[in-house]
């Protein structure tokens, strides 16, 4: 039989309804599982109004359960008669089964009897009740709230509960709540109660109440109606997908409306207008076959077609009035140039305990001229990167960012290049906070790059210094994604640069400003730990074997590009087996090596030929090896590591190690583990498994 499950509510925001979709796809497999319950498929519907779940193929009846249950050995169970123990009977007793319904199997470790139980499925109509009661008990959002004298709480007030099985309802309470088969159509189009009799009518039934319950259908339509709506003015949408998909979830019976807005905003910059309009209003905005953005937008009604005129003009009145802001708030910015701005930083804070923005705008100055020395950059360049640190701030104070403060950056860089800066100053004032989000740009610009990360290593310092430490799902200053973004700029833009340095340059800065702030190396090992957990799942999931994460992170984390080209190398050399091969020598030195007593290897105690060979090529391998992987060029460090293998083997083979004079054995020992920590220096070995 099709089961269905809605969830009727006040309007959730978007996010709810996407959280609330995710959990019940998340929750309702398990549940089905753990009551033997197998299902066909389940679908998972959202609105702002509803959270629905339909379940196909349930069975009538829960399938059995079958329990086995291993006993003593058979040897205990029966005597030597063959009649049943005193152990046996004890067993079968305690099993709920029969003695005479015990069986005996064979396994690795000898014959044992076993009972053998089932337990046949109840009916899903009485296992549902329970299973549809505690899958939406489950469901918590970010924000819940209490309504009336209850205690259950959900993203917003329930107002129904369906719950029908075939054409049965299954009955189950939510607080004062009871279930039933009904439903609501559109709060404003629909016409009022809705029995659905079968599961398989829900949808088409809704429809006909002008809700359409599929958000991807939902989707759909909206696209299909920007596209339509558009092509008639000869224009294309700018659709964002955050837009398209919070929008997506404020509507239940969507329709586009195109709106127009004074020509005169054009002269606002792009930025601007698409931020007003998208951010603000959750419009789409619209641009002509050139890119050129045009005096008009789309908006996402959630109503009756026959009133879009008169909806429309509301939204004009609306966006008129943000752009009339914008407008004068970017003209009386212009009056001053951005460099003029700076004193003004004084009085910003930036932390209490760490001072104001005008401090941070100096420290991000001796930041980018400490990574660009790193870097090897030319004065020039490093210069035109000092002077965007120095100019990076000053939007905060400026009216559009107070007003707009997503725009940071972006204000910023415009405003530099009004006040005549440099367009390298410009753009890298503009890539300071790139990316800002998993799958954002990164700075396309070595001025931009070394800004931020600059930035991001002084946000870690100041919190990490301070204790301010992400725990769980808490991290209110953002860290997580900053660090990301580090690991993101430094692959991207190929820049082999220490985290921990960049950071203990930040810190050292924040302690000579003398806010009280130390560095100490509980804050080190803290950011040690944490930047080393977000690598770890960065490269984990670009789909990288856990060992070798584990082996490349335990000998170096502290530089992602570096950490990156590692792990290339490793993989490579696995695909190709060379990797197992140099394991198998690396393997037989840690073992016997690990824990002795080693020291400096003497080539006076060499008595067999293949010491001296073994030790001449551990040399070569070395040399090889610091020069390779001081160019980062980790397939030749694992190249130079492989002469060494075929000697090491035979070293074990003709060579008795632990041999009875102390001085050979130890020097013995004391070659392998010369050769075993040639190996680390590409990866730990010890951590690699080979499942």
């Amino acid at each position: 039989m099709d089961i269905l499950l809605e969830i009727g509510v006040e309007e959730m925001p978007a996010g709810a309804v996407y959280s609330g979709i995710s959990q019940i796809e998340s929750v309702l497999p398990g549940l089905l599982e753990g009551a033997r319950l197998a299902a066909g498929t389940i679908r998972v519907l959202g609105t702002p109004r509803r959270l629905a779940a339909m379940v196909t193929g349930i069975p009538d009846v829960a399938s059995p359960e079958v329990s086995r249950k291993k006993g003593p050995p058979l040897a205990a169970a029966k005597d030597e008669g063959g009649s049943w123990t005193k152990a046996a009977v004890g067993f079968a007793r305690s099993q709920g089964v029969d003695v005479e319904d015990l069986s005996v199997e064979d396994t690795s470790r000898g014959s044992y009897v076993f009972a053998v139980s089932r337990v046949e499925g109840e009916p899903a109509l009485q296992v549902l009740p329970g299973l549809l009661a505690e899958l939406v008990g489950s469901l918590k959002f970010k924000k819940s709230m209490r309504w009336g004298n209850g205690e259950v709480r959900f993203s917003r007030p329930v107002r129904w509960l369906l719950a029908i099985a075939g054409g049965e309802v299954i009955p189950f309470r939510l607080g004062e709540l009871e279930s039933s088969n009904v439903t609501y159509g559109h709060r404003y189009l629909g016409s009022g109660d809705l029995i659905i009799d079968v599961p398989g009518s829900y949808e088409g039934l809704l429809e006909r109440e002008k809700v359409v319950a599929d958000q991807d259908r939902r989707r759909a339509m909206i696209l299909e109606s920007t596209r339509e709506v558009c092509a008639r003015e000869g224009m294309v949408p700018v659709v964002d997908d955050g837009v398209l998909e919070e929008v997506v979830q404020l509507v239940e019976w969507p329709g586009v409306l195109l709106g127009r807005f004074d020509r005169r905003f054009l002269e606002l910059p792009r930025e601007v207008l698409v931020h007003a309009m998208q951010d603000h209003q959750r419009y789409f905005p619209m641009e002509d076959a050139k890119g050129e953005l045009q005096a008009g937008f789309l908006a996402v009604q959630n109503g009756d077609t026959g009133c879009s005129e008169l909806i429309g003009r509301g939204h004009e009145r609306v966006l008129a009035a943000r752009l009339s802001d914008a407008e004068f708030f970017f003209n009386e910015d212009l009056k001053r140039p951005l460099a003029e701005r700076t004193p003004d930083l004084e009085h910003v804070v930036y932390q209490s305990e760490l001072g104001s923005m005008a401090e941070k705008s100096a420290r991000l100055g001796v930041l980018v001229g400490g990574i660009g020395d790193s870097l090897g950059m030319d004065g020039s360049t490093v210069g035109m990167a000092k002077r965007a640190a120095a100019l990076s701030k000053c939007d905060l104070v400026t009216h559009m960012v107070v007003e707009f403060p997503a725009l940071q950056g972006v204000m910023g860089s415009i405003y530099a290049t009004r006040s005549g800066e440099d367009v390298s100053v410009a753009e890298a004032i503009r890539e300071q906070y790139l990316p800002r989000r998993a799958g954002d740009a990164v700075p396309g610009s070595v001025q931009g790059a070394v800004l931020s990360l600059a930035e991001k290593s002084d946000n870690l310092a100041a919190s990490f210094g301070l204790g301010h430490v992400p725990t769980g799902s808490l991290d209110p200053y953002g860290l997580r994604r900053q660090a990301l973004g580090m690991i993101i700029i430094m692959i991207e833009r190929g820049l082999p640069l220490s985290v921990s340095e960049m950071v203990r340059l930040s810190a050292s800065e924040l302690e000579a400003e003398a806010h009280g702030f130390s560095w100490t190396d509980e804050a080190e090992s803290a950011l040690a730990e944490f930047f080393s957990g977000r690598e770890r799942v960065f490269f984990t999931e670009a789909g990288y074997r856990y060992d070798l994460v584990e082996a490349v992170m335990a000998v170096d984390w502290d530089r992602p590009l570096s950490v990156k080209r590692r792990l290339e190398s490793l993989a490579l050399a696995r695909e190709e087996g060379l990797l197992e091969r140099l394991y198998t020598a690396f393997e037989r030195c840690h073992n016997l090596s690990r824990g002795k007593e080693t020291g400096e290897v003497s080539e006076g105690l060499f008595t067999e030929e293949i010491e001296g060979e073994v030790f001449a090529l551990a040399r070569e391998a070395e040399v090889r090896l610091i020069e390779a992987c001081s160019r980062l060029d980790f397939q030749a460090a694992i190249a130079a590591l492989e002469p060494v293998c075929g000697p090491v083997d035979t070293l074990f083979d003709d060579v008795l190690i632990m041999d009875e004079d102390p001085g050979v054995r130890v020097n013995r020992l004391s070659l392998l583990a010369g050769v075993d920590a040639l190996f680390n220096r590409v990866a730990d070995f010890s951590l690699l498994t080979w499942d």
